[in-house]
């Protein structure tokens, strides 16, 4: 009799654990980290029309949320400060009950884009990642914590848990799978800020911006096929498709509560600059209201120097450049010093880390030892036949690291470029000018550095951070 009462007593506690109709958004799983000192949506699904209760373990009293006819529930939770103690959520409804735990408290970070975001430390056939080996012998951190949705497309969105992903540890074995930039981002974080943090990577190679905005913003963007059907699907390059990886990989996740975005994408949009100038910060706005933030931080990372075969690599940066002054809450890292002029994919993305890194301690959590903006141009000046050229944010000065000059050309006003000299000018606007100059040119009046899809800039502030390609004309 004995033994019957704890067999039954086995299969009762079996029925709570593992509930069939008590489910939880797979976004929030044992191991998660919760956003801080935030209004949490927490939800799932149930039996219809019944009542679940939620019980946490950093506060007293009780949330109590209904099922719909669609058996679908949602309760906003108020979490604390951030805290390395391990935190657990009790969800029941009736007999059945779903208990997350070895959940830490403080900043989720989405890590979204394509291919160059999504590259993880196994790097791809002769594409490595530099360092890779040496950076995941110190990955070992327990507050550190990595969700990878999984690659995928859905032609229509729908209220679906379709979504394959589960929070990890930060180990060598969890580590190395997951986004190299987006590990070194949120590594970064960690050891500065001494706060749990929580990295979402929601990344698919070849990507275009189009396809991770939602039907309704693309349907008044226009431009687009909207009529998606399985027949238009290629197995492989469906991610070019307009809204398939926002209905598949990331509507599930919504409305997930995240401190901000670090995001790399462009290369699949290269052929349309002038349409990513607009679709981009279209893009920015449609995230900001699907993680119901307007003011959702927004780090991107602008292209590097790649030899294209089609496109205008140099005007897609120019795009992604004048976005970071139109729209707000934004940041650009520059990379045209880690292209490789045969390789999509460059090996150096430890640094691009890095400076997205910069970024984010700058503006959001206001360490501003951490500066973040390379030199940007800001006006020209024509004196006997040499062009000087001044910049903003190079507060201490210029530099080529004692490399010479590259990547510059000047043009007169027959609109034909040259390759020209350059050098720093501190007898006419102080430390922030260059000069720059071509005997070919006698009369010159528009300056280009690196303007090409190909490029290898060299030109930064003393900070360390580099220029952005720039052209002083519009022709």
């Amino acid at each position: 009799m004995k033994r019957f009462i704890i067999i039954l007593y086995l299969l009762l506690l079996s029925v709570t654990i593992y509930s069939k109709s008590l489910i939880v958004s797979p976004g929030f799983g044992s191991g998660m980290v919760l956003q801080r000192e935030a209004m949490v949506d927490l939800w799932g699904w149930g039996s219809k029309n019944n009542t679940v209760t939620i019980q946490v373990s950093w506060s007293k009293g009780m949330y109590i949320a209904k099922t719909g006819e669609n058996g679908r529930w949602r309760v906003g939770l108020r979490t604390p400060e951030a805290t390395f103690a391990p935190q657990k959520i009790s969800i029941k409804s009736g007999m059945e009950r779903v208990t997350i735990d070895d959940i830490l408290i403080g900043d989720v970070w989405i890590v979204g884009g394509q291919s160059n975001m999504q590259m993880d430390f196994n790097g791809n056939p002769d594409q490595p990642v530099k360092n890779a080996q040496k950076l995941l012998l110190n990955c070992n951190r327990k507050g550190l914590r990595l969700f990878r949705v999984k690659n995928g497309y859905a032609l229509t969105y729908a209220d679906t848990m379709k979504i394959d992903g589960k929070w990890t540890h930060a180990t060598p074995g969890n580590v190395r799978p997951f986004s190299v930039i987006g590990y070194i981002f949120g590594k970064d974080l960690y050891d500065l800020l001494n706060i749990p943090i929580g990295l979402v990577e929601i990344a698919h190679g070849g990507s275009t911006a189009e396809a991770w905005i939602d039907e309704n913003a693309l349907r008044n963007f226009g431009e687009f096929d909207l009529d998606l059907s399985s027949h238009k699907i290629d197995p492989i390059w469906y991610c070019t498709l307009p809204e398939v990886l926002f209905n598949k990989m990331l509507a599930p996740l919504l409305p997930y509560k995240v401190k901000g975005v670090v995001f790399y994408q462009g290369e699949a949009n290269v052929e349309r600059p002038e349409q990513y100038e607009r679709l981009f910060p279209l893009l920015i706005k449609s995230w900001r209201s699907y993680f119901n933030d307007i003011n959702l931080p927004f780090f991107y990372t602008q292209i590097a120097p790649y030899n294209y075969e089609k496109g205008n690599a140099a005007r897609l940066r120019e795009a992604q450049l004048k976005i970071l002054n139109e729209v707000p809450g934004c940041g650009m890292a520059v990379t045209m010093d880690v292209g490789e002029k045969s390789v999509i994919h460059p090996k150096e993305k430890e640094i691009v880390g890095d400076r997205l890194a910069f970024w984010a301690l700058n503006k959001v959590y206001s360490m501003k030892a951490f500066r973040c903006r390379g030199p940007e141009y800001k006006s020209m000046e024509i004196r006997e036949g040499h062009a000087y050229l001044k910049f903003n944010y190079a507060p201490n000065g210029l530099s080529f690291y004692g490399n010479e000059p590259s990547g510059f050309e000047i043009a007169g006003e027959d609109h034909v470029f040259y390759p020209a000299k350059a050098r720093i000018a501190p007898a006419f606007w102080g430390n922030e000018g260059l000069e720059v100059w071509s005997e070919q040119v006698r009369h010159p009046v528009a300056v280009r550095y690196c303007y090409a899809n190909w490029a290898q800039g060299n030109l930064y502030n003393t900070d360390g951070l580099p220029a952005s390609s720039f052209r002083t004309d519009n022709w």
